[in-house]
């Protein structure tokens, strides 16, 4: 066999040219022999996130993407387990508000600041809502691309408003007003949603409008500070204009209650609109209105794609796939699935044409509130909302419940070591 010739350095010109051939297909994040990379994401399955998965599988050049879709609880255990490992066999995936607020804190995902300013202009990134990037971060970092985001407007019946010769309020003051004005025994003045985590998006809109929110920045209860006790007295005062059995009454009550025109408004989630213009099941096609809920301060909500900080991909080219995958063509050809993440997006005439609510939504998400962004404010908040629930329904004085409720919060936080 004949020997190859050595370089001064004692290697073989073959593997000086193949070791060159491996750093300049690793510096496009490729593998050295078929110039691929291979890349899993992991998300939970519903339709727009399906839509979604297929343009990331087509979103680069040479990067294959597998997708494993599965239900909630599952996704959540998978990504725990292999997060908390240290794994790298996830290199993206899929997290909402609080998930991306529990890893992003364990250390577990890979903070985006310097791709975002490295492929601002590339990408056009400057182009995501405020809110729905908010629901991305955590510690004044970046951890995702929001993929789609939900929220919630005051739908109004359009058609009574202007026989009582009203207007969609714009003040807590006008918004009761409005509901003692259209408020009879065939109709609702507006409707309560606070069957299970109903109390939560509610007290969320009332204590964020006119409190100081749940939490301060040191995660000590706010909530029943003087003007929260006022803001949860403001939302018990509504409830003489709800509907009966309110504290019953899921999004899916909420939404028949509007389709059979038994309701003249109230707060209702962005994905519950198409429902009101359903042929075969709604009495008031074309009647239901959209309007920014006053004072803003209503629950905001994102699905997020997210890097594993374990993934040992080219972390540059996974950004890349993220954000060529959420480009405004394929987030306006998803419109019809879900709100998209993108102002040019939002703010586009034909979309508007189609989507009536899509004339609010922008300043309606402007002035949304995310949830509070530390990891165990959903396990806190079902203790609180308990005694939210037990204020509005006179079961306990609005004061005492809330104070309760902050003492138990507390006590709760501080067992799991919280506070430091």
């Amino acid at each position: 066999m004949t020997q190859q010739r050595e370089t001064k350095t004692g290697l073989s010109r073959r593997t000086v040219l193949g070791a060159a051939g491996t750093m300049a297909a690793s510096a496009y994040g490729f593998g050295a022999r078929a110039q691929e990379m291979n890349v899993r994401f992991v998300g939970e399955r519903y339709p727009a996130l399906e839509f979604y998965v297929k343009k990331l599988q087509g979103a680069l050049p040479n990067v294959k993407v597998t997708a494993d879709l599965m239900p909630n609880a599952p996704l959540k255990e998978l990504q725990t387990i292999t997060l908390s490992s240290g794994a790298d066999s996830i290199d993206i995936m899929l997290g909402n508000d609080l998930t991306i607020a529990n890893f992003a804190q364990n250390g577990w995902l890979e903070p985006l600041d310097e791709y975002i300013a490295k492929h601002k202009d590339e990408y056009k990134l400057d182009d995501f809502a405020k809110t729905a990037m908010s629901s991305a971060s955590f510690g004044g970092k970046v951890y995702g691309l929001p993929v789609l985001t939900n929220t919630q407007l005051m739908a109004y019946r359009q058609d009574l408003f202007e026989a009582k010769g009203l207007k969609p309020p714009t003040s807590f003051e006008e918004y009761i007003a409005a509901a003692g004005a259209l408020n009879s025994p065939s109709v609702a003045g507006t409707v309560m949603t606070l069957k299970g985590d109903g109390v939560l998006n509610e007290g969320h809109w009332y204590l964020n409008a006119l409190g100081d929110g749940w939490f301060d920045a040191n995660k000590k209860p706010v909530f029943n500070s003087p003007k929260g006790i006022a803001a949860i007295e403001t939302m018990k005062s509504l409830t003489r204009f709800a509907p009966r059995g309110y504290t019953a009454n899921g999004n899916d009550e909420s939404t028949i209650l509007f389709q059979q025109g038994a309701a003249a408004m109230g707060m209702q989630w962005l994905t519950r609109t198409a429902a009101m213009d359903r042929q075969d099941q709604s009495k008031v096609i074309g009647k239901i209105n959209w309007a920014p809920p006053p004072r803003g301060g209503q629950v905001v909500v994102a699905d997020t794609f997210a890097i594993s900080k374990f993934s040992s991909r080219n972390k540059d080219t996974l950004f890349r796939l993220l954000a060529a995958t959420l480009s405004p063509a394929n987030q306006r050809e998803g419109a019809s699935l879900a709100c998209p993440t993108r102002v040019s997006v939002l703010e586009d005439p034909e979309l508007r044409q189609r989507f009536r609510y899509y004339n609010v939504l922008v300043p309606a998400l402007d002035k949304g509130a995310i949830f509070p962004k530390f990891a165990e404010f959903k396990e806190v908040s079902e203790t609180v909302t308990r005694r939210i629930l037990q204020a509005v329904t006179g079961e306990m004085p609005v004061k005492e419940a809330l104070d309760t409720g902050a003492k138990e919060a507390e006590e709760f936080l501080t067992r799991r070591g919280v506070y430091k």
